[in-house]
């Protein structure tokens, strides 16, 4: 045990190692020897020592110059770590907050397989409210949780997950063909969310936005449901943007880094 420091050289060592590879990934460039030595305080036959077993298990590489960068190892845990977390614990935190700030019902939605499936919702306490049940598939085109996800997908799978023109309609507001629906793709893109304004149910309304995964493919989305004489037309605009916000720090916790206001349709 090292008497100032309180910690074994095992320990130690570890400390050292993960200080070199923070030095090298908050770097905007290949680093050299020196480089991460004087970073690091260390002294460079020491570093080398370092950077040769990081190099060893694929945490480090050395390119061409001689420099170091983050090596490919890490970038495979990284994705390991993240195939294990589930989002609905990721996401209960951002329903808990959105709840506490409405009072409105929010829900949590999973792309699995051809559907769209609610497996989290916590519901408004007020007498007059807008229910979801956890386990049952919402419809893709005139929900705000389907139309947030849709706005992002591309021709191939839209024509997947909605194989006719023409859609179900459930009140005399859905969107009842698909051009009508795709229509309104441009706007869910520059606001990041979607509204289904009575579309699935009269006298409700709902605000979504998607949530993206590490790979940037939108794999499900977060809700505020509630009626339309609580969830006025004045206050869309600023309920999205928080739901929005929501919905993008879900996805940087499962390692997208760059939640977009408005980008490609992706697959």
């Amino acid at each position: 045990m090292d008497a100032e420091s309180g910690k074994s050289p095992k320990f130690d060592a570890v400390d050292r190692a993960v200080a070199i590879l923070a030095a090298i990934g908050s770097a905007g460039s290949p680093s050299s020897l020196t480089q991460i030595a004087r970073e690091v305080g260390l002294g460079q036959p020491t570093t080398s020592r370092y950077l040769s077993s990081l190099v060893g298990h694929g945490l480090v590489e050395r390119d061409e110059s001689g420099r170091y960068v983050l090596g490919i190892g890490l970038y495979i845990l990284g994705q390991k770590t993240l195939q294990h977390r589930d989002v609905r614990n990721l996401a209960r935190p951002q329903l808990e907050l959105l709840h506490q700030r409405y009072n409105e019902t929010v829900s949590l939605a999973l792309w699995v397989n051809k559907e769209l499936v609610v497996v989290d919702c916590i519901e408004a306490t007020q007498a007059l409210k807008q229910g979801a049940t956890v386990g049952l598939p919402n419809p893709w085109h005139a929900s705000s949780l389907g139309k947030s996800i849709l706005a992002w997908v591309d021709e191939e799978t839209l024509d997947v997950l909605l194989p006719t023109q023409a859609l179900d309609t459930f009140t005399n507001k859905t969107l009842s063909t698909r051009p009508l629906l795709e229509a309104q793709f441009p706007a869910i893109h520059s606001r990041g969310f979607a509204v289904d304004d009575e579309e699935s149910s009269l006298g409700g309304r709902c605000i979504g936005a998607p949530v993206f995964n590490a790979a940037g493919r939108p794999i499900g989305a977060i809700s505020i449901s509630g009626p339309v004489s609580r969830i006025v037309s004045e206050d869309i605009a600023s309920i999205g943007l928080v739901v929005s916000a929501a919905a993008n720090e879900i996805s940087r916790a499962l390692g997208f880094q760059n939640v977009p206001q408005s980008r490609t349709r992706t697959a």
